[in-house]
């Protein structure tokens, strides 16, 4: 194209002001800057290459073609008048001689113009002939040009946050018939478009045989792919305050020839924003452990496993090496070329906080070439090296918040979205079910766990809510090319057959299964991998004695409190897991005050251990936890933990003696698996690991029926830990317990109380699978903010986000001494996250804490006396108080002492 071609009329970035360089850079040269970005990853990720070919099933070359010609495409709706005229300068200083009298637009025409909705509906308008021509050769069964067409334009266009929707092809918003304006205005855009893809076509289309009058292959299952990497390339090649993509205001130089220069430059970006991988070759599994250590159980097993893309289900033992059994079998996957990163998700920050710091042990061992692995709440490293967030956060462009670099900024300055563009990246499971919520960007989410190994722990924990979610992130893991692994002690048959039906695979399983067992799901009906042949690696049986303790509403007495200070003060380490973090603040302040008065063990040898704190007071708690109760803990004088569910998974912890109120079957058996987990002398009188479970004297589950609103499982456990006579003999309780605990048929002797309350929680259970699934699918616009992620997430207690601050003369602050008016686009979110805890939503429905803002925050004014680290407040009739030991404590004001 001759370099008077109409699109060189047009800018695609102008600054505000011209301190340095040229006030604008060109459309036509910004999107192939993009382009240039997309081409050098492409050229340097296999992953990225065998993702798009296998969408398409058509050749490389032509993939490669329609891809780069669809992402130049991204912002073709900036040639339009509307866009432009968000700099008039520029557009004047591009078109000289235009009367400003034929292109005055209202404010409001130009401020709420949409530029990527607006390319959507342009191609489909300027085009409607061409389709209209194609279309009418086709009958009911094939397959239309423009539906061909529609899955590529709706994710590129859409790289602003949201896929387009379909009825933009036609929104009369973006006409231009009642606008008042010069046709010839409008004509020149038309005529700029026209001639935009004609570029286009001659610049990647031509090249491999293709022309406009052909059709890209069929996209619509890998949507989320494209949009998700469409976004992410606009957001490196908009990358304007480095000396990189420096901008440029005159057309000097044809497109090919700029595209070609561009590509080093992107090339360089790419490989320094650190989104490539270098895998080490696999080395096996053994690799992974200490020198000392040989694999065992089902390590073992990761040398039968196929490297191919599916689904897997690992079942086994609490200790038994499963996270590393998974993470060899992610390594086979990744140095096979089937995926380029990896995910973990967790069901909670301290279990994803302890598996940053065994995978920063492994990292290396999987990647070469500096490693990057993220923790949902951020590394410096990775920030620096992706962006500038405080000055990428800053709009310095005429397009302001719609600018691509703005949008990346804001992204990512919530650290827990940074998960997703690292090699190693480690979250709550949350962050990972979000991606298939209708929140701005979810599709760069999804993109990061298409193009992952994506691992989800513990994965027995979540409700039919929840799975109603994860179901949908494997359908779209799997529509992607990508692998997932699922890793529990054990599921319930009914519960493997759902993930597995998500995956495409509807085969029934065998009533009877090997355990432990990996169960991979591909292509075809599941395959079982078992211990049969190495009988030699089964896990060692073993039985723990168990007591059950009759209290009502499953509270601890002073008795059994006095008995636990006993026991620490003769050198053991106690544990007591409550249901609801209330019960556990109020156990504690008893437990210190009797061991003030007997004087057996000072207070500080009483820990408390819950979530809700903010996350710099829970970091030193976990921390505290870790350092005085894992495996390499000071055990010199006894202690003790009251603590919530997060010591029931994945945390390394090792107690001489476990106390638990009742709890669900399976989670019995995690919170059991802090017992005795390591060989090590014991105090005397726990040579033998004793558990001890809180049980109802009658059929009244208080609050836990709350927490846990399956009675009928509650009631069986229960039944079953009575019939036990006092031993619980492993690992065969895994599959003989907790199969019949969950199964659907009645036992034939379940109370009736117990049998109308299953009835409740199954009608319930089904609507929030169904809420989960409509959730999905619903026309929403949401920020993807940290409190809205808590909210869609969660259908159970744990759901509004509180941010507690302290009022002083200065202003409001957050716990950490920031002050609220000093917070900025580039650390607004973080240091929000890092000050705010998740409180159960019927503390807002019951109006005890100060409504929501715009943003889903309810801010908690306290106060404090001088030098006094502990908060209090008053609000809707109740009374809080905020300690760093405590945690956040509500009490109504009438039942205050």
């Amino acid at each position: 194209m001759a370099l008077d071609a109409g699109f060189y009329r047009y800018w695609g970035k102008a600054r505000n002001d011209a301190d340095t360089g040229d006030r604008y850079h060109l459309l036509p040269y910004h999107c192939l800057d993009v382009a240039a970005v997309a081409a050098a990853w492409w050229a340097g990720s296999p992953v990225i290459r065998r993702r798009f070919c296998l969408a398409t099933s058509v050749s490389e070359p032509e993939v490669q073609a329609w891809l780069l010609f669809f992402v130049a495409l991204h912002d073709i709706g900036k040639f339009d008048l509307r866009f432009q005229l968000k700099s008039a300068p520029v557009w004047y200083a591009l078109n000289p001689g235009k009367p400003a009298e034929d292109c005055s637009l209202a404010p409001l025409e130009i401020r709420t113009f949409n530029h990527g909705r607006a390319g959507y509906y342009w191609i489909y308008q300027d085009l409607k002939n061409r389709f209209a021509e194609d279309d009418e050769f086709f009958g009911p069964e094939e397959t239309s040009s423009w539906t061909l067409w529609k899955p590529w334009l709706a994710a590129v266009t859409g790289h602003h946050g949201a896929i387009t929707d379909e009825h933009y092809k036609d929104d009369r918003q973006f006409s231009t018939d009642l606008l008042g304006i010069a046709p010839c205005v409008w004509q020149q855009d038309a005529d700029a478009r026209q001639a935009w893809l004609q570029a286009l076509e001659e610049l990647f289309l031509h090249p491999v045989g293709l022309t406009l009058k052909d059709d890209p292959p069929e996209l619509s299952s890998f949507q989320t792919m494209l949009a998700g990497f469409c976004s992410v390339v606009d957001w490196l090649g908009s990358c304007a305050d480095t000396d990189r993509f420096i901008y440029d205001a005159q057309p000097s130089e044809d497109l090919a020839g700029w595209f070609e220069r561009r590509l080093p430059v992107a090339e360089s970006m790419v490989r320094d924003a650190g989104i490539l991988s270098e895998i080490q070759p696999f080395s096996g599994v053994a690799h992974l452990l200490k020198p000392e250590h040989a694999p065992r159980q089902l390590q073992t097993l990761v040398a039968d496993l196929p490297a191919q893309s599916g689904l897997t289900l690992i079942e086994a033992p609490t200790g038994s090496g499963k996270t590393e059994t998974a993470l060899a079998y992610a390594w086979q996957l990744l140095a096979g070329g089937y995926a380029e990163s990896l995910i973990f998700a967790l069901p909670t920050q301290a279990t994803a906080n302890a598996m940053f710091s065994r995978l920063e042990l492994l990292a290396s061992k999987l990647f070469t070439g500096g490693t990057e692995l993220v923790l949902a709440h951020g590394r410096a490293a990775f920030q620096a090296r992706f962006l500038n967030l405080k000055s990428a956060c800053r709009p310095r462009t005429a397009q302001q918040q719609e600018e691509a670099w703005v949008q990346c900024g804001q992204w990512l300055a919530q650290s827990k979205k940074r998960v997703f563009l690292g090699q190693v990246g480690i979250c709550t499971v949350d962050q990972v079910l979000v991606s298939v919520l209708p929140v701005r960007h979810n599709f760069v989410r999804g993109f990061g766990i298409g193009r992952s190994v994506l691992i989800v722990d513990e994965v027995h924990a979540y409700d039919r809510y929840m799975y109603g979610l994860l179901e949908e992130v494997l359908h779209q893991q799997r529509a992607a090319g990508g692998s997932a692994i699922l890793l529990s002690a054990t599921l319930p048959r009914h519960q493997k057959e759902a993930l597995l039906k998500s995956w495409g695979s509807a085969a029934a399983l065998p009533e009877q299964q090997a355990y432990p067992l990996v169960t991979l799901a591909g292509d075809g009906d599941p395959r079982f991998f078992d211990l049969a042949w190495r009988p030699e690696q089964l896990p060692p049986a073993f039985a723990v004695r168990v007591e059950l303790l009759e209290r009502p509403q499953l509270l601890p007495d002073e008795q059994l409190l006095q008995a636990m200070i006993d026991a620490a003060a003769s050198g053991a380490q106690v544990c007591l897991v409550c249901n609801l973090v209330d019960i556990a603040q109020q156990t504690v302040a008893v437990l210190r005050r009797l061991a003030e008065q007997s004087g057996k063990i000072e207070q500080d040898q009483i820990d408390l251990f819950h979530a809700r704190f903010v996350f710099n007071d829970r970091q030193a708690k976990e921390d505290a936890v870790l350092r005085q109760f894992g495996p390499e803990g000071e055990r010199s004088q006894g202690r003790i933990l009251v603590a919530t569910q997060v010591v029931e998974q994945s945390l390394d912890l090792d107690f001489d003696w476990l106390i638990t109120q009742l709890c669900p079957v399976d989670l019995l058996f995690q919170r059991t698996g802090r017992l005795h987990r390591h060989q090590r002398p014991r105090p005397p009188g726990f040579a033998e690991p004793k558990l001890s479970v809180l049980v109802p004297d009658d059929l009244d589950y208080a609050l836990h029926g709350v927490i846990y609103p399956n009675i009928r499982v509650l009631w069986r456990t229960q039944q079953l830990l009575l019939r036990a006579e006092g031993l619980i003999h492993f690992p065969g309780v895994y599959r003989d317990w907790i199969e019949p605990v969950y199964a659907a048929l009645p036992w034939g002797d379940e109370p009736e109380q117990v049998e109308k309350q299953t009835e409740q929680f199954e009608q319930e259970a089904y609507a929030a699978h169904c809420n989960a699934r409509q959730l999905i699918r619903r026309a929403l616009d949401l920020d993807d903010s940290d409190s809205n992620v808590a909210l869609l997430t969660r259908d159970g207690e744990m759901g509004v986000t509180v941010v507690p601050i302290r009022l002083s003369t200065q202003g409001a602050c957050l716990l950490d001494g920031t002050l609220v008016a000093a917070l900025d686009d580039s650390n607004r979110f973080e240091l929000i996250s890092l000050n705010s805890l998740s409180v159960p939503a019927g503390w807002l429905r019951k109006g005890s804490i100060p409504d929501l803002d715009e943003q889903g925050l309810s801010w908690l004014p306290m106060y404090s006396e001088a030098g006094d680290k502990e908060l209090t407040a008053e609000f809707g009739g109740w009374c809080f108080t905020y300690h760093p030991d405590t945690g956040l404590q509500r009490k109504e004001q009438g039942l205050m002492e």
